[in-house]
């Protein structure tokens, strides 16, 4: 079922239960989903064992990408698990002190807040682990992005929007 006003998917998992996706969510899963059957048809129709074993080692990462994007959209509070997109009006609103406890680390998401808008940069490589060049995730980090990005919006555009810091 798709709903396309609110740019909410519904997708099935492996164990046939509905999920609910935002836009970006439902892209990658279908694209996982698309790279598994064909890797599945390649492990078929090889008939070199080095080829196969190349196309099994392919699949299985796919697998465990699919296993992480489920376990990542199931967790409360994440933009994936809401009813439609929310406008900056009446999105969670932050503490500082809140912030803190979504530093990346224990499997939590890493969140960081720029201009008052708290963003989720879980699943941006460039902050693996929660830090990028010395900044860590669970901060408000406007001061650091005007002074390295010079406060261009583009560098911001991908990332989900999960709140808005406290004043």
């Amino acid at each position: 079922m798709l709903i396309t006003q609110h740019k909410i998917y519904r997708i099935k998992n492996y164990g046939g239960d509905e999920v609910k996706a935002n836009c970006w969510y439902y892209k990658e899963i279908c694209l996982i989903y698309h790279n598994i059957q064909y890797y599945q048809q390649m492990i078929i129709l090889s008939t070199d064992p080095y080829q196969r074993m190349f196309y099994e080692g392919l699949l299985n990462n796919e697998v465990r990408h699919l296993n992480y994007w489920q376990g990542y959209a199931q967790q409360p509070n994440y933009p994936s698990n809401q009813e439609s997109e929310s406008t900056l009006s009446n999105q969670r609103e932050f503490t500082l002190e809140e912030l803190t406890q979504y530093d990346g680390s224990g499997g939590r998401p890493a969140y960081v807040a720029v201009n008052r808008i708290v963003y989720d940069v879980s699943l941006e490589a460039t902050w693996g682990g929660g830090t990028h060049f010395s900044l860590y995730a669970g901060r408000d980090l406007t001061g650091a992005f005007m002074g390295c990005h010079g406060g261009r919006p583009e560098f911001l555009r991908n990332l989900p929007q999960v709140g808005v810091l406290k004043s």
